[in-house]
């Protein structure tokens, strides 16, 4: 991806395992609020928001401006903090809150870091159901500290596909590619959110495809496919998280993938 990712640019192995208390202290402050549960408002754009979201996110917040004046952050409820240019940290302070409010235990906390515009780190924590996944550029990918490998398995014709909801390709005006996949791949299951690209990272899933996606929602999810052994682009294979869009894959299917959702007929 460019660049070569230094561990000290966020304290070393000692600041990760900071980072990682933390996105587990405000996975389990929304856990609290789960178990209660709660009642959303609407934003502007109709997506759900919850105390939970606010609280999660304002932990991490105060921690990373503390910890990393010079940093910039990025979070789904806050907003942006600073340029951006060097570290950034990228936060989804629950990512599925529609699960989230429904009683789904599919959410999770994601903090993903980048360095100069590129994803070098990511945590991703499932309270409900207490997974941890966590990469470091050249480090590989743990899931609760046991190293994870995506699948081998191909071509596209055999593999089992994740995907967000329907309204995220109608909405993104790229439902015919959801007709596409369901032609080019053994089965096509609905698993929205990170637990998408869980299923994935577990070798469960071959790929995960996401429209309509935010920085803050596959930041994370970007880092961790790739130290698995997998490759994540936007749709039209773009080696970005600022496409609008999201594949995830084990790799050996992705360039197959990528030519099935693009706007040339499926054959």
């Amino acid at each position: 991806m460019g660049i070569e990712f230094d561990i000290d640019r966020i304290g070393g192995v000692k600041g990760l395992r900071a980072l990682e208390d933390l996105v587990r202290r405000a996975g389990d402050a929304a856990l609290k609020h789960f178990q209660r549960g709660v009642v959303p408002e609407k934003k502007p754009d109709r997506s759900p928001v919850t105390v939970a979201d606010r609280e999660a996110e304002q932990i991490i917040r105060d921690h990373v401006l503390s910890a990393y004046p010079e940093a910039g952050f990025l979070g789904e409820e806050t907003g942006s903090h600073g340029d951006g240019k060097g570290i950034r940290f990228i936060v989804d302070p629950i990512d599925g809150t529609r699960a989230f409010v429904r009683g789904w235990a599919t959410w999770s906390v994601l903090l993903g870091i980048e360095a100069e515009g590129v994803p070098v780190a990511g945590l991703a924590y499932m309270p409900a159901d207490d997974d941890f996944f966590a990469a470091v550029q050249g480090n590989g990918t743990t899931h609760n500290g046991t190293q994870v490998r995506v699948s081998k398995l191909g071509p596209l014709a055999d593999a089992t596909v994740t995907h967000g909801g329907l309204q995220q390709f109608t909405m993104t005006g790229v439902g015919e590619a959801l007709i596409r996949l369901a032609g080019a791949c053994d089965i096509a299951r609905g698993c929205p959110d990170f637990d998408g690209y869980r299923q994935v990272l577990l070798g469960r899933s071959d790929a995960m495809v996401d429209p309509g996606v935010q920085p803050y929602d596959v930041c994370a999810p970007a880092i961790l496919i790739r130290e698995a052994g997998g490759r994540f682009t936007s749709l039209q294979g773009e080696e970005t998280i600022y496409g609008g869009g999201a594949i995830a894959s084990n790799g050996v299917i992705h360039d197959e993938l990528v030519a099935a959702l693009s706007s040339a007929p499926y054959r």
